[in-house]
């Protein structure tokens, strides 16, 4: 079932489509959540005041084809509001892991090297993400992590679709300017014990 269709049967007070928006974006919600505040228990609460809130006023809603991005800007602005009242600061820092996954079959001692090299890249990337604005960090989380379009991320942070993907492309020029040396060392090994 579509959320669009599941959006409609939820508004009609079905808690079985209430259910199924829960399930279907809680955890993204908390991911989004824990990226905008450092606090646990204030994403949480946020989320739980978000759908007690939503199932109390379910029949004054709108009808939306974008639940990911309604339930995102709702927790958005929840969590500003919570953390303008207890003066908490907005997370600056991120922590984005690549994992290296590969089916070849290496002697240990290359394995050995292989992780290394995996760390010194998932730091540089860490090292990367982090010199980048809130802003470029925000919509970083957006597109590859929640899978929101640009458009999504346009609507939900308030600025032109232009500005966005303009956004974009300098966060991930920034970043392969970062990961470049360590993408020629990790490619000149695997050459090297080919």
């Amino acid at each position: 079932m579509n959320d669009k269709e599941v959006w409609r049967k939820f508004k009609n007070g079905n808690e079985a489509a209430f259910a199924q928006i829960y399930s279907r974006y809680v955890k993204m919600l908390f991911g989004y959540g824990m990226k905008l505040v450092k606090d646990t228990d204030i994403v949480e609460d946020c989320i739980h005041d978000l759908f007690i809130e939503l199932w109390g006023r379910k029949e004054h809603l709108g009808d939306t084809d974008a639940v990911k991005l309604y339930l995102f800007k709702a927790l958005k602005r929840k969590i500003i509001r919570v953390v303008a009242r207890h003066r908490t600061s907005l997370q600056s820092t991120t922590s984005i892991t690549d994992e290296f996954d590969a089916d070849i079959v290496f002697p240990h001692e290359t394995l050995l090297i292989l992780n290394q090299l995996n760390y010194e890249q998932e730091e540089r990337l860490k090292q990367g993400i982090n010199k980048l604005s809130e802003n470029q960090r925000e919509i970083i989380y957006l597109r590859f992590y929640a899978n929101l379009s640009y458009e999504e991320i346009s609507s939900l942070l308030l600025i032109n679709y232009q500005s966005v993907k303009n956004l974009m492309f300098r966060s991930m020029k920034a970043l392969r300017k970062e990961l470049i040396s360590t993408f020629i060392s990790f490619h000149l090994l695997l050459f090297l014990i080919a």
